[in-house]
């Protein structure tokens, strides 16, 4: 049965977990600015995530998660929450969901580190946002749905599977044209959301490690030589032909 979705509003419902999760969103968004316009206190620099060598502490890459930018980047981060997150709730439950966050957490930060220590990412700047989870849902969106129709930017009917994998594609091309934390964040966000969907780090591992076990096999096996023996051969009382 072929699935439909039109991201055009009128079939998206606000979920409890979506309006949860934006009701967070944007009462640390106020938080965050009357911290800083009206009580001076320094949020980015304290708790957006800096390289090493320029202000690092140990807990800003869990605390840049809740950080938000500018009005409209927070309210384009909000709409796309808005708009997807509906959409792959009924697939998955809510203790899922929530393994998802914290799997994409772990997952992004742990790439971004391994990018940065190979000298893969620029190491300057100043990092925040959600947008590694936005990456996630949509991956997650586009493989768990891969019939889904959605009108992308409210006017072309696209396959959910072929924006999946485009946004990867932009993950990626991203990352290779500015190099920096950002971009390195939105492919491993998405690096994460499509490990995640596929079984997480165990089951690509159990797959490799069966692969290279069942090749070794076949290779010892290939040392084996077949010898075909006739009438008499063994201790076979009726003299059958037997096979060694």
């Amino acid at each position: 049965m072929r699935q439909g979705m039109r991201m055009s509003g009128g079939g998206i419902s606000f979920t409890p977990l979506t309006k949860l999760l934006l009701t967070i969103l944007v009462g640390l968004y106020i938080t965050q600015q009357v911290q800083e316009t009206w009580l001076g206190f320094p949020m980015l620099a304290t708790f957006g995530w800096r390289p090493f060598g320029q202000g690092f502490q140990p807990w800003q890459p869990f605390t840049a998660f809740f950080l938000n930018g500018a009005v409209t980047r927070a309210f384009f981060d909000w709409l796309f929450l808005f708009f997807i997150l509906p959409a792959i709730e009924p697939l998955f439950s809510v203790r899922r969901l929530s393994n998802l966050a914290l799997f994409t957490y772990l997952g992004s930060v742990t790439v971004c580190f391994l990018l940065m220590l190979t000298g893969a990412v620029h190491i300057n700047g100043v990092w925040f946002g959600i947008e590694p989870f936005l990456a996630a849902l949509l991956v997650i969106f586009g493989l768990s749905r891969p019939n889904a129709t959605i009108l992308l930017m409210f006017i072309i009917p696209i396959k959910a599977a072929w924006v999946a994998w485009g946004s990867g594609l932009l993950c990626l091309l991203h990352l290779l044209s500015d190099r920096d934390m950002s971009s390195a964040m939105w492919l491993s966000g998405w690096i994460s959301g499509y490990l995640w969907i596929r079984g997480g780090i165990e089951l690509p591992l159990k797959r490799f490690w069966l692969r290279r076990k069942h090749t070794k096999i076949k290779k010892r096996l290939s040392t084996f030589d077949v010898i075909e023996g006739g009438k008499g051969w063994g201790s076979s009382s009726d003299g059958d032909d037997l096979v060694h």
